[in-house]
């Protein structure tokens, strides 16, 4: 079905043609089916916030927006990649859509910020600069950004301790994009910075350690929503032997 769909979709003779074939609920079972095909381990939680219920549905989110890049006025959207699962992501209604409130807004929407914009790709011949692009906002299909993503003690998103000035505007950039900063979710992550103190406290009282060990192993597992805080949280013991032993650390 996808492959059919993208080959409709490089044949349309024009903008007008490709917005057609976008809009046809043919296409949203593409995406559906996606989505229906996960392992339910990968359905968990938001691929961007790791929230899992306390931010309403998953939608499945074109990385690479489809429609238009609000980045680049002269963008069409990456339309080629619309039926590719490689440009796919879980994510929550909050990462995925525009939302204003009081006191925060974010939300991907068509955003495509890049470190490189000299290098966007915007036709399906560009293929070696849709491989040099830099997205200048965190992927989850990159395992080395997580590592860029840290939370002060209120459940803040920050960046990183020693991050580069670089690595310090992505960060920014995806608190904003993915509207990390949102009061619900920062509670939540307080929260899980309150369990790991907890089970830190049985570990150094020796009150039923192996339970607490364990509570923490599934708190850092990648299936879990808010793990990222809870290894950030976790890495503030890290002078304890069981810390180091959960958190694999050498």
């Amino acid at each position: 079905m996808a492959d059919n769909a993208k080959a409709e979709l490089i044949a349309a003779p024009d903008e007008a043609t490709r917005k057609v074939i976008l809009k046809r609920v043919a296409s949203s079972n593409v995406w559906r089916e996606f989505y229906n095909l996960l392992p339910d381990s990968l359905k968990r939680k938001c691929w961007y916030c790791e929230a899992e219920e306390i931010r309403s549905d998953m939608p499945v989110d074109h990385f690479r927006p489809k429609n238009k890049v609000e980045d680049d006025r002269l963008h069409d959207g990456y339309w080629w990649l619309a039926f590719d699962w490689q440009n796919y992501r879980c994510a929550c209604t909050f990462c995925n859509s525009r939302r204003v409130f009081d006191e925060t807004e974010g939300g991907k929407a068509c955003r495509f910020p890049l470190e490189n914009p000299d290098e966007r790709a915007f036709t399906p011949e560009d293929q070696a600069k849709l491989s040099n692009e830099r997205p200048y906002f965190l992927d989850p299909f990159n395992p080395d950004d997580e590592k860029l993503l840290w939370f002060d003690n209120d459940g803040l998103p920050i960046a990183k301790p020693l991050a580069t000035p670089e690595q310090q505007t992505k960060v920014g950039n995806s608190i904003e994009i993915f509207h990390l900063h949102e009061s619900r979710i920062v509670r939540a992550r307080n929260k899980v910075r309150l369990e790991v103190e907890k089970q830190i406290r049985k570990i150094k009282d020796n009150d039923d350690a192996q339970t607490a060990k364990a509570k923490l192993r599934r708190m850092v597992k990648d299936t879990e929503k808010l793990s990222r805080a809870a290894v950030v949280y976790l890495r503030a013991h890290r002078e304890l032997p069981e810390v180091k032993d959960i958190l694999n650390l050498v």
